[in-house]
């Protein structure tokens, strides 16, 4: 039995090279639309995920307003050194320099002596000052990323939920999750990291403008040098975009695999590829790690090779500053204690910097998802008001094709193509066909989760696209095939949609639906939690209790996509009786896709789609005696020879 697995494994292990490849086509696509579509420093991201200028203008203003503090604590030990070497002499400092003239008149007139003592607490006064701007940034900076991250989902799920359903047909689950997510949150921090590398090169230009005042022969030569220092990082900076973009890749790639993975717990098991999709987890977990070392390595390589470049340059201008240039004891003081502060701002800016490479393709991705959905969304409709159906639906030659997959493949051949049908107000009309006939498409157009490329729909004469959009899907109740039930009480679930329902109306959809009797036997009737999915109950349960749902609002319009598709022959009869109850009981236009020509059997209209097209329409006896597509279905679902069958046999 050993084998079985091992085949399995090697059989996934191909699946998986080609994984690879696509994987590493993805990253090259990444970088390719990173290049051309958002160049650093990407301030047009910032405006497309609304980091507004009253937030850059604070940010930076608290850094700046800290910066002029840090400098004017900085500068002070200037004249602190001269004022100790004068021997605490003002008078004779003011006769030499009118800079000592003007701080002696200053400290006049705050009425303050000019002694050592005040000179040393003036320096520390303002170095304390730039610690509470500094710390107001900080806590600032931390509110507005993450209220930004917040935004940045908040709008994605409004999108997500408003964009068109052709659109979110292409998208894959767990890319949707990356990008809410992980994807949000490093693009969060891309773009403060940008702020952050804008706040840098204030402080550096303070600190410069204090070095040229010292000697503006150093000053220049040190630019040089920070210069070359940072060209010396242009391959490592480059290499960060590119590892950026893999760890993006990565994370959208393992998101995907897990979602999937995750909702097949049972196909795995019972597939016994455990083994497989065990080693898919780890190669993708293993790419996922070492694209993270990887961006951690080049960020410690940028401060191993910058650090030793701008000490040895201090060291340097320090021995050419005191034998070339002859600068003071007291010049050379503060140059080294300004070119000491530069030295971490320049690393940090070059961390900061390298953050922003490897982080913008996580900008990048939240953007286009931005974008994308924002673009896509459903049209506006109109505003006349729905209140209720009097007469009917009408189809008039609508037509209705899905887009290509990818580029380069031809539009598939119309789901619908020139469909004309009426369905009755207060009647049930079941649509029936073979796989692929259109209709799934057919009752998507009626709420309009997707439009019609040709042709109208109407409702009592009036086209759909005139009605508000919220009124026309507030009539239409939905129960799709496979009940999507959260982790919530059953009389929760019954008032999803309809959180209005009083108790009395979430009882009576229940016995509508033929699932009271289920419900008041669970351990806390209507307030029983059902479990993830509904996994606390049988498929027949589920499917009955989504269908109280369905009635909670007493919607004029039922549409039943494949009720029966899943059930055994139980739990189909029960569903039928609830169907029966509702036709008694209701005057709701009910919509049944069937694939159990038994569930439609008792509609009032029966409507046979085929490739897009009506081929017959009537009552189940004018169709079987049409002798056409249903009849001959119906008598293979019933184990019968259809009546062309049976002339063959005796031809």
């Amino acid at each position: 039995m050993s084998a079985v697995p091992d085949a399995r494994i090697e059989a996934f292990g191909t699946e998986f090279s080609h994984d690879d490849a696509r994987d590493r086509a993805a990253v090259e696509s990444l970088n390719e639309q990173q290049s051309v579509n958002l160049p650093i420093p990407g301030w047009a991201a910032a405006r497309d995920l609304e980091v507004t200028k009253r937030t850059a203008v604070l940010f930076l203003g608290l850094h700046l307003a800290g910066t002029v503090f840090e400098s004017l604590g900085i500068a002070m030990i200037l004249p602190i050194l001269q004022f100790m070497q004068a021997g605490n002499d003002p008078a004779a400092l003011a006769a030499e320099s009118g800079l000592w003239q003007k701080l002696i008149d200053a400290y006049g007139f705050v009425g303050l002596p000019v002694t050592l003592p005040t000179l040393l607490a003036t320096s520390f006064a303002l170095l304390l000052v730039r610690q509470v701007f500094f710390y107001a940034r900080t806590v600032y900076a931390a509110e507005a990323r993450f209220g930004l991250i917040a935004d940045i989902r908040r709008r994605a799920f409004r999108n997500f939920l408003a964009a068109r359903l052709d659109y979110m047909d292409g998208q894959r689950v767990g890319g949707l999750i990356n990008d809410f997510t992980i994807e949000t949150d490093r693009a969060a921090t891309c773009l403060f990291s940008m702020l952050t590398l804008l706040a840098y090169a204030i402080l550096a230009l303070v600190y410069f403008a204090m070095l040229l005042l010292i000697s503006p022969t150093m000053t220049i030569a040190s630019v040089v040098v920070i210069a070359v220092g940072m060209l010396s990082l242009h391959g490592l900076m480059e290499r960060s975009r590119n590892v950026g973009a893999d760890i993006t890749d990565a994370n959208q790639t393992l998101a995907r695999f897990m979602i999937e993975r995750l909702k097949a717990l049972r196909l795995i098991r019972l597939s016994g590829t455990e083994a497989a999709e065990n080693a898919e987890m780890g190669r993708l977990v293993e790419r996922q790690r070492h694209s993270f070392v990887a961006g951690q390595m080049l960020l410690a390589r940028i401060g191993v090779i910058l650090e030793p470049i701008i000490i040895g340059a201090g060291l340097l201008f320090l021995g050419v500053g005191h034998q070339v240039l002859g600068l003071g004891i007291e010049e050379m003081g503060i140059f080294l204690i300004v070119s000491l502060r530069l030295l971490p701002i320049a690393k940090q800016a070059a961390t900061v910097r390298q953050t922003v490479l490897s982080t913008v393709a996580s900008l990048g991705a939240v953007v286009r998802r931005s974008r994308d959905m924002e673009a896509l969304q459903e049209t506006a409709a109109g505003d006349a008001p729905l209140e209720t159906l009097d007469q009917g639906i009408r189809f008039e030659n609508v037509r209705y094709a899905y887009t290509a997959s990818s580029e380069g493949e031809e539009n598939q051949p119309a789901a619908l193509d020139g469909v004309d049908l009426f369905i009755p107000a207060h009647r049930m009309t079941a649509l029936v066909g073979p796989s692929g006939a259109g209709k799934s498409t057919l009752i998507d157009l009626l709420p309009r989760l997707r439009d019609p490329q040709s042709g109208r729909i109407l409702i009592d004469d009036i086209p759909i696209d005139q009605f508000r959009i919220t009124d026309l899907r507030s009539n239409i109740a939905y129960a799709p095939q496979s009940p999507q039930l959260f982790d919530v009480s059953a009389a929760t679930h019954i008032r999803y949609g309809s959180p209005d329902a009083s108790d009395e109306d979430v009882r009576e959809a229940a016995r509508l639906a033929g699932a009271d009797k289920f419900i008041e036997a669970l351990p806390q009737g209507y307030d029983t939690p059902i479990g993830e999915e509904g996994g606390r109950l049988s498929g027949g349960q589920r499917q009955r209790l989504d269908l109280a749902r369905a009635l909670a609002g007493r919607m004029p319009i039922l549409i039943l996509d494949e009720p029966t598709s899943n059930l055994d022959a139980d739990a189909e009869l029960a569903f039928r009786e609830a169907l029966g109850r509702i036709r008694r009981e209701t005057d709701m236009t009910v919509i049944v896709v069937g694939h159990r020509l038994s569930t439609t059997a008792d509609a009032d209209q029966i409507v046979v789609l085929d490739r897009g097209r009506v081929r017959e329409a009537g009552s189940h006896d004018a169709l079987i005696a049409n002798g056409g597509w249903y009849a001959q279905a119906f008598s293979k679902q019933q184990g019968k020879p259809s009546s062309k069958e049976l002339s063959v046999a005796h031809g």
